[in-house]
């Protein structure tokens, strides 16, 4: 991979990172235990379990993506990024413009 494609990927990857980040940051709140309130009914209290449990679910789904991404930009820094992990052929370039953390090329995921 040419060091110009490296930059673009890397510029790529640290914006997802402090994306990812700061979704994590702002979701904190909402992930918190449903306090039993006296306000809430019986539906209300159910409906608001389930949006805690779905954003617990994208929480955790990007805090996967965040250990990718850490991945992926420690690959660029030991000069790997771009070669897939099991068979060592390049990724093309159209999967790494979709998910720049992906580690694996299209036959080995």
């Amino acid at each position: 991979m040419i060091p110009s494609d490296q930059n673009k990927y890397l510029k790529c990857l640290e914006e997802a990172l402090y994306e990812v980040e700061k979704y994590l940051e702002s979701s904190e709140d909402a992930a918190a235990a449903v306090e039993p309130d006296k306000g809430l009914g019986r539906l209300s209290r159910m409906e608001a379990m389930q949006d805690q449990q779905l954003v617990m679910e994208m929480r955790r789904r990007k805090k996967r993506q965040l250990a990718e991404i850490k991945v992926a930009i420690s690959r660029i820094e030991m000069g790997t990024y771009g070669k897939c992990i099991f068979c060592s052929r390049d990724i093309a370039p159209e999967r790494l413009e979709v998910a720049p953390e992906v580690q694996t090329c299209i036959i080995c995921s």
